[in-house]
């Protein structure tokens, strides 16, 4: 009998016909896609006008809507003979080595990009063919997501079916950017090497040809000039690129490797007739999303709140040699002015001229201690905004332990007033008073506010008492501390701090619109009362050097010494100073010092305080910018303010070292005259009212040890009797008080003769690990 044969094979498990059927599945979605993505490419549009014809430069607008200054150059181009041949293998080897025999599509970019962008919500993908790369030169913007991606690739489609690929390469060079203000490799050449393309193509050595080819991917952060380690070894990457794809041998890599970079910077190019502007605008435009190639490629309408007037006030203070003597030396600086009703950047300097700075240099976002600039916001404006302070009321100012071991001094040392009136405080910068202010509202409630106000703190910043008089982790810049200010100079009212209002591109398309951001940070009657106690700073206290002649002018000085322990106990050596004031129209952040905190680095007391060098910086920039101009004062909302800002009735008996008793006839027990002697720190006289001390203000009560400070301010007469302070180099302002000794307040009159620009008082701060005063 035959038995039947069994059947052959085996019965497909459920696993298997899962995978059968998703490959199906996979296989037609890829065929939809495909046959999708053909469309979506002949669907889009090309304007091959675009690429045959220059973008034209972006256009700047100032806030008067006239063109303030065209970005960029009509050099012209290179034809495809004028490019050296080992710049377009260096490129090609480097950005697209498939780019002469492959298609316009990196599929293995697309699927990273596509993994990262819809898996992981990352949108900073790159890796595009040089087609690709032209058509978001081109056409598009610097958007990385997959969206973008898919309008890259068909556009490189296009573009391979228009042009050869000699002609795309071409056009490429001619248009990426490549650091340092350069479009094209024509303008990069010239820029670092001063080689001229179109007429000395072969000049151009192997070594630089790698160089160029390595800047697009990042023209900032291999910028040869600014850092040139990192440029080299991009240039080295380069030509083992190249190695590797056969354009050069190992030897000759390796030969051309030996040779240093041998770049230089080959002047600022003739469209920059605005540096320091140029700087600042490329910083903006790149926190919003705009990038300075994308200004630099052309095409752009960017309309500004800049002011040509005070922007110009600002380029001469900062970049012309009469100014010189306005600096305490070779120091760098920074400094910003807005405009209190809108916070537009009316003009701003990012850094000194050139030889004080590297070009390009932007501080106005570097952040450093504020000293005692920072008061007003810490606790000053919250105390008055409390209703539990006036002007009148009365500080304690005699040196004690805070806690922890926290003790910050006056400069006047332990000797200095035992009780101060608020105002008297600020006026001449009392650091243990300011402290005992921000203990009796409350660290919370001062740190709140000025976060609040937009001053950014760390959680180590709102744990100690030290941050009354500066002591911060990190500092502020003066970019922060100019929009702090707004509110003070309009009735406490915050605007956002901005440059660019709007930017459209080459079809008149909005591609970023500022959007108005307004804060209530006080009231108008805190505003009017700070900005009076403010004015007595400037009037008769440590800001005399930002007097201005008929205009009102409020604000608070601060100045940073070096830790002790850097620089072997000498508390003369300064390192950061600066004034943060404001005028009715405007409203301005200056600060000098410098970046490296080394004995080689420092400012001294003498001639001047350095925060009396930053405010005659911010008075030079207020002469010039309102120039032509009538004069304002201010304006507080009603006279209960000004009167009660202003008042000098109370009657508060300070009581001194030596016990000086004052004298109705204005005359001192001693009748002695101070006279200050900025160079050494000490006053001849009655030595019992001042002194030279050092004041640790990191709150290292709270256990921190962060941030040790020394804020202070010499007073004119400290026990606000009539003693006459002479300081050398300025005019001599007298004091005149009848009455009892008010602690800076008096029941008389204040007359005061001369401009006092010398500076007639100092105050400072010393810090560990950031300087603060």
């Amino acid at each position: 009998m035959k038995q039947k044969k069994k059947k052959s094979g085996r019965k497909l498990n459920a696993l298997q016909k899962t995978v059968l059927a998703v490959t199906g599945v996979l296989i037609f979605a890829i065929a939809l896609f495909a046959g999708g993505f053909v469309a979506y490419v002949e669907r889009t549009p090309i304007p091959v006008s675009k690429l045959a014809s220059p973008l034209g430069p972006t256009v700047v607008y100032d806030r008067n809507g006239n063109v303030y200054m065209k970005i960029g150059t009509n050099t012209a181009d290179l034809t495809y003979e004028q490019i050296p041949k080992n710049l377009q293998n260096a490129l090609v080897a480097t950005e697209d080595h498939n780019f002469w025999s492959g298609s316009s599509i990196n599929l293995k970019s697309i699927f990273r990009s596509a993994y990262v962008d819809l898996l992981k919500g990352n949108r900073n993908q790159g890796g595009s063919t040089i087609e690709e790369q032209l058509a978001k030169i081109v056409y598009l913007n610097d958007d990385k997501s997959l969206s973008y991606k898919f309008k890259e690739i068909a556009m490189g489609v296009q573009l391979n079916r228009y042009f050869t690929k000699q002609q795309i390469l071409t056009m490429y060079l001619n248009k990426v950017f490549l650091g340092e203000n350069s479009v094209g490799v024509r303008q990069a050449a010239l820029r670092y090497f001063g080689v001229d393309l179109a007429k000395h193509p072969n000049q151009l050595t192997l070594d630089e040809a790698a160089l160029l080819a390595g800047l697009p991917q990042a023209p900032s952060g291999y910028d040869p000039l600014a850092h040139p380690k990192a440029a080299l070894n991009r240039r080295n990457q380069v030509l083992q690129n190249m190695v590797k794809y056969g354009y050069v041998s190992q030897a000759q890599a390796s030969a051309a490797e030996e040779k240093p970079l041998g770049v230089h910077f080959h002047g600022t190019p003739s469209w920059n007739t605005h540096p320091l502007f140029t700087n600042i605008l490329f910083d903006d435009a790149k926190k919003i999303g705009i990038s300075q190639a994308q200004l630099m490629q052309g095409g752009l309408k960017i309309y500004t709140t800049i002011d040509p007037q005070v922007q110009s006030a600002v380029y001469q203070v900062f970049w012309n040699n009469k100014y010189d003597k306005d600096f305490p030396g070779p120091v760098e600086g920074a400094g910003v002015f807005v405009d209190p009703k809108s916070g537009g950047v009316l003009g701003a300097a990012p850094s000194r001229k050139v030889g004080f700075a590297p070009l390009g240099t932007n501080r106005i976002y570097s952040n450093s201690s504020p000293g005692s600039s920072i008061k007003p916001v810490m606790e000053y404006a919250p105390a008055i905004e409390s209703g539990k302070w006036t002007p009148s009321s009365i500080l304690d100012n005699r040196p004690h332990d805070f806690g922890g071991g926290y003790t910050p001094q006056n400069w006047e040392g332990v000797n200095g007033p035992a009780k101060v009136t608020l105002k008297y405080a600020l006026q001449w910068s009392q650091n243990v008073a300011s402290v005992w202010l921000l203990q009796q509202i409350g660290l919370q409630t001062g740190t709140s506010f000025a976060i609040k106000d937009g001053i950014e703190l760390t959680k180590k910043d709102k744990q100690h008492l030290g941050v009354a008089i500066g002591g911060m982790e990190y500092g502020v810049n003066p970019m922060e501390m100019a929009q702090a200010y707004i509110p003070f100079d309009n009735n406490g009212v915050q605007m956002k701090a901005h440059l660019i209002t709007s930017i459209k591109n080459q079809d008149n398309q909005t591609m970023y619109a500022f959007q108005p951001v307004s804060k209530q940070i006080m009231s108008s009657h805190t505003a009017g009362v700070m900005t009076s106690l403010m004015q007595t700073v400037v009037n008769n206290g440590t800001g005399t050097s930002a007097r201005v002649s008929g205009w009102g002018v409020a604000g608070k000085t601060g100045t940073v010494q070096y830790d002790s322990g850097l620089i072997n106990n000498h508390p003369n050596w300064i390192r950061d100073a600066w004034f943060d004031g404001y005028t009715p129209n405007l409203v301005g952040s200056v600060h000098i010092g410098y970046d490296v905190s080394s004995p080689s680095h420092h400012m001294t007391m003498s001639p001047l305080d350095p925060s009396a060098n930053a405010a005659k910086i911010f008075a030079d920039v207020v002469r010039l910018a309102e120039q032509g101009k009538t004069p304002q004062a201010f304006h507080y909302t009603n006279n209960a303010q000004t009167n009660e800002a202003g008042s000098t009735g109370t009657q508060v008996n300070n009581q001194t070292n030596n016990q000086t008793s004052n004298q109705t006839s204005n005359q001192t027990s001693n009748q002695t005259q101070n006279t200050v002697d900025n160079s050494s720190n000490t006053t001849s006289g009655n030595q019992g009212n001042q002194g030279n001390s050092t004041d640790n203000s990191s709150g290292a009560g709270a256990g921190n040890s962060v941030n040790n400070g020394n804020a202070s301010g010499t007073p004119q007469n400290p026990t606000g009797s009539g003693v006459s302070n002479t300081t050398p180099g300025s005019n001599a302002t007298n004091n005149t008080t009848s009455g009892s000794n008010t602690g800076g307040s008096s029941t008389g009159s204040n007359s005061t003769s001369g401009s006092n620009a010398g500076g007639t008082s100092t105050e400072s701060t010393s810090t560990s690990g950031g300087n603060l005063g």
